[in-house]
């Protein structure tokens, strides 16, 4: 009797399929809520915000497309997705739009926001008279997810005009604030409508020993410490680093690893892999004439094309050979440097390919960078092969990275 009673409550308790799969689903939300949270807290900080504002080049462009297409701007209907402090709406506002809605996951940067627009004589106040408001008092403020924007306000029936949003990360993707603007742009922007930025384009290439810490720790007030720089630049090869290049350090030709328009994107195809190759710039070849490729780095640029800012289309890049922006570049480190030579150098048969005796004439990688399983960071995996002019291939182990 007691042996069926055991039995009976053990299958008593086991979980269904459906409630195991409710579970999981709550343990998930939780994570996202609580990663979602700290995400938004961490732009409570006015450093961060005071960092981007500061950023010329990023702030610029936004600038620059929005007062410089007022066939786009006068009059439109504005959503600003992750507004911060508001000066995206600030800029809308002051190029004619007729309304503007700003919405942020922080309570603390919706207040700011809302205090700024305010300040500024920009703010929409539904209590004011028709006859007492002025054309600038267009910006509403929201405190919300993009996502959740419709449990908060009632969107107008015919939608918005314009998608404004600062949602690139680190190697573009980093923080996956991609996912909320495309949510943003498929329930809220009108059939036709413009998404500023409206492409994306990442960027990779090869670096030298300049992109690395050795050369410091060579010579330290005239001492040798490059025991502590072979370590450091190990560690390196674990961990994604975000960092400003010089130009000089980069010694191969760029490629494009992937092109996003973000006017037609799926939120699927932020998951991507990227097969190409790097040969040897001209200016990255040595006097030695072997040149050694530390790893890869990446880059992006964001596009407001003549697609919707017809009258002046602007570029962001935060390209090694731009001015440096506060998104830096994202560098990869390989497990070990590999040699690298034009196509007329003279190879050794028996040396293995990427040594000083068979320089590699071009680096074959390929690269995925998918969203990870812990919510707002993205996983790299970098696979690289060697080939020699004599046609030998010698590949390396998969690094694995996660930003």
């Amino acid at each position: 009797e007691s042996t069926d009673g055991e039995c009976s409550g053990s299958l008593a308790q086991e979980p269904s399929d459906k409630q195991l799969k409710i579970a999981r689903a709550s343990a998930a939300a939780r994570g996202i809520k609580s990663v979602d949270e700290s995400y938004f807290g961490s732009y409570s900080s006015f450093g961060i915000h005071r960092e981007m504002l500061g950023d010329k080049v990023r702030t610029e462009a936004y600038r620059d497309a929005l007062l410089g297409n007022p066939s786009l701007m006068n009059g439109a209907t504005v959503l600003d997705v992750g507004c911060g402090t508001g000066i995206l709406s600030l800029f809308a506002a002051k190029a004619g739009a007729s309304r503007v809605i700003a919405v942020d996951g922080s309570a603390k940067m919706v207040s700011v926001a809302t205090e700024v627009a305010k300040s500024n004589g920009f703010l929409y106040d539904e209590n004011m008279e028709m006859q007492q408001k002025r054309d600038t008092q267009v910006i509403t403020v929201v405190h919300t997810k993009a996502e959740e924007l419709n449990h908060k306000i009632q969107v107008p029936s015919n939608k918005f005009d314009v998608l404004v949003s600062e949602w690139m990360g680190y190697c573009l993707l980093y923080e996956s604030m991609l996912s909320s603007v495309l949510y943003a742009r498929d329930h809220f922007l009108k059939p036709g409508g413009a998404i500023l930025p409206d492409t994306a384009t990442i960027f990779g290439a090869g670096f030298g020993k300049g992109g690395t810490s050795l050369p410091f720790w060579e010579n330290v007030y005239g001492f040798d410490m490059s025991c502590i720089g072979k370590e450091v630049t190990g560690n390196s090869a674990r961990f994604p680093v975000v960092d400003i290049l010089a130009s000089e350090d980069i010694v191969t030709e760029t490629a494009v690893l992937n092109s996003f328009d973000l006017a037609t994107m799926k939120e699927n195809e932020m998951d991507f892999t990227s097969s190409f190759e790097l040969r040897l710039s001209e200016s990255g070849v040595s006097q030695s004439g072997v040149t050694w490729c530390y790893g890869i780095i990446l880059w992006f640029d964001t596009g407001f094309t003549n697609r919707f800012c017809k009258e002046k289309p602007v570029n962001l890049s935060t390209s090694p050979f731009s001015t440096p922006t506060h998104w830096s570049q994202t560098i990869f480190t390989f497990e070990e440097p590999i040699a690298m030579a034009k196509e007329e150098s003279a190879v050794v048969s028996s040396a293995s390919v990427g040594t000083d005796e068979c320089p590699a004439v071009m680096i074959r990688s390929r690269i995925s960078i998918v969203r990870a399983s812990e919510h707002r960071s993205i996983d790299i995996s970098i696979e690289t092969t060697g080939i020699s002019s004599d046609g030998r291939k010698r590949s390396w182990p998969v690094q694995i990275f996660n930003l």
